[in-house]
């Protein structure tokens, strides 16, 4: 998914803390709401931790 960001949106892996921007941003709905991650590997973290 193409994500259109602002120069400084403020975004931040939502499991590692990282600064998001448009080249290295990776989106997963989780219980139907979008969350962002630098990768996969961060994004399966992060869903995991909700179970």
């Amino acid at each position: 998914m193409r994500i259109n960001l602002k120069k400084d949106d403020g975004l931040r892996c939502e499991s590692c803390g990282m600064k998001l921007n448009e080249n290295n941003i990776y989106v997963r709905i989780i219980n139907d709401k979008e969350h962002y991650f630098c990768c996969s590997h961060c994004a399966d973290k992060f869903e995991n931790s909700l179970k």
